[in-house]
């Protein structure tokens, strides 16, 4: 597979709001010393790029990715020596390696757990990871108007067949108005100190329609499931819906920006000393 040297998003979605989240909790950043594990780290440019400058000094970080062929591009090209090193985690497993119980300080998760189909769970492993005292910040999508795509196409029979998981792949928040009640209960119930929980509307302004389908089809599930003849069509029934019944109506054959809004989960939370 090619791919370049580098990840360049730093115009993304993903890097403009976590930037955000840094500038509107520089302390909580700042006071991370230590151990810290950053789930979800992806091909590891933003953990190098974003999280490595915004934390202490001597803080030292751990990329963790389910993904292994991810955890081995960050290794190669986002590592730090002595500062920043990746790992393969499944943050979703039952029971955690018992060398990673109690060993951060700290922990970072970044557009990870809207994959994560049990998020209490997740949060349990959280709770695990950290030492007591120990502090983490999460941001995470709790809806996207291409999650409500998936379920209408999933009924298509062009595509069904190919989407029977699509649930998997959908964020449990999504269509829930109470999303940020159910993250305060779960991180409630775990055992966890909350400092901020928020559920909040954000707009990203994409150049032109094909950047943003472009987008979408770079992170769909279902795409490379197609037959090559089936690929297109999709990908047209994906824009047609979009600007249907998900997007403000503006003639879009013009090359005029597209507005896309986003559901954001922020929570800050600390594990209570013993």
């Amino acid at each position: 597979m090619n791919q370049p040297k580098e990840y360049d998003d730093s115009n993304s979605l993903q890097y403009r709001d976590i930037e955000d989240l840094v500038e509107e909790f520089p302390e909580v950043f700042k006071k991370m010393k230590g151990r810290i594990i950053d789930i979800g780290c992806g091909p590891g440019n933003i953990t190098k790029g974003v999280l490595l400058p915004a934390v202490g000094e001597n803080a030292t970080i751990v990329g963790a990715d389910l993904c292994p062929y991810m955890v081995a591009y960050a290794e190669q090209n986002y590592s730090v020596t002595n500062k920043l090193s990746y790992m393969q985690l499944d943050i979703q497993t039952p029971e955690l390696p018992n060398n990673l119980i109690e060993k951060f300080d700290n922990a970072t998760s970044f557009y990870c757990l809207h994959w994560c189909r049990n998020t209490k769970g997740a949060l349990r492993n959280f709770y695990q990871l950290l030492r007591p005292g120990g502090k983490a910040i999460i941001l995470t999508i709790s809806h996207h108007m291409i999650f409500d795509v998936y379920s209408e196409q999933r009924e298509d029979p062009r595509f069904s067949a190919y989407m029977q998981d699509w649930l998997k792949f959908t964020s449990p928040q999504h269509g829930h108005p109470d999303a940020e009640d159910i993250l305060r209960n779960d991180l409630n119930d775990i055992g966890f100190k909350i400092h901020h929980c928020s559920n909040r509307w954000k707009t990203f302004t994409y150049p032109r329609m094909e950047a943003l389908i472009d987008l979408v089809m770079s992170v769909n599930p279902f795409v490379m499931r197609l037959p090559a003849d089936l690929q297109k069509p999709y990908r047209e029934d994906f824009e047609k819906r979009l600007k249907d019944k998900h997007l403000p109506k503006k003639d879009y054959s013009s090359g005029c920006s597209v507005d896309c809004c986003i559901a954001l989960l922020i929570a800050v939370f600390e594990k209570p000393h013993y």
